[in-house]
Formats: structure tokens, C-alpha cells, sequence
């Protein structure tokens, strides 16, 4: 039949003898004691869930008082950054300032011996023409 079990139900002795239904076979033993068996298992693994569980609180618990102890220490060492950073900042404006202010000596020291120069040459060139 393909694995398939047929039963009949006698609806007029059920009615009139109510324990008839309430009576365990050899099969519906098996069945209970299997489907508790399986509730067990179902109940140690829902057991060892819940371990899990409260360990991961625990590790939750731990990390956060961890995050509130440590939450002063980077607060103060974002600022002594904050500060640093103003700092290199001011010192980069006047080292800018300072290279600004040598290129144009530079600038001047060139320049000027560079009219000497020219001023040398006019010279020779008008001794030597004159």
C-alpha cells in the first residue's frame, strides 16, 4: 500500500465506553516514548542555548564597563590631539612664513649680483668701444 497504515475508528464504542480511546497500544508507547525522548534532547539543547546565552551577557556586561573605563582616557587623548594638531598648525604658518621671508632674500642677493654683473659688462663694453 505504499507505507501507509489505515485505521477505523468505531465512532459507537467510543461514545459509549469513553477509556477505550485512553488505552496505550505497543505503538503509541513507542511513539510517547520517543517524542519524550525527543522533548528531553530538545529541552538540554535549549539548556545549553541558554549557557551560551548568559556567558554572552557576561562577555556584554565585561565589554561595556571596559568601554566606560577607557571612554575618559580617549576622551583626553582626542583632546591633547585637538591641541597638538592647533600647534603643528601654528608652527607650519610661521615656518611658511619664515621660507617666504629667505626666498625673497635670496631673490634680493641674486638680483643684485646680477646688476653688478650687468653693470660690469656695460663697463667693459664701453671701455673696450670708447
Amino acid at each position: 500500500d505504499g507505507g501507509h497504515v489505515h485505521v477505523t475508528v468505531d465512532v459507537d464504542n467510543l461514545t459509549s465506553n469513553p477509556s477505550y480511546n485512553m488505552e496505550h497500544t505497543e505503538s503509541s508507547r513507542g511513539f510517547r516514548d520517543e517524542f519524550e525522548a525527543a522533548k528531553q534532547r530538545q529541552d538540554e539543547g535549549l539548556d545549553e542555548i541558554a549557557k551560551g546565552l548568559r556567558v554572552l551577557k557576561n562577555m556584554g556586561g565585561e565589554m561595556d564597563e571596559e568601554i566606560k573605563r577607557q571612554t575618559p582616557i580617549l576622551d583626553c587623548i582626542d583632546n591633547k590631539l585637538d591641541s597638538t594638531n592647533a600647534e603643528i598648525r601654528t608652527a607650519n604658518g610661521k615656518l611658511k612664513h619664515i621660507i617666504t621671508q629667505m626666498r625673497s632674500t635670496r631673490h634680493f642677493c641674486i638680483d643684485v649680483i646680477l646688476i653688478f654683473v650687468i653693470l660690469g659688462i656695460g663697463m667693459y663694453l664701453y671701455s673696450t668701444l670708447a
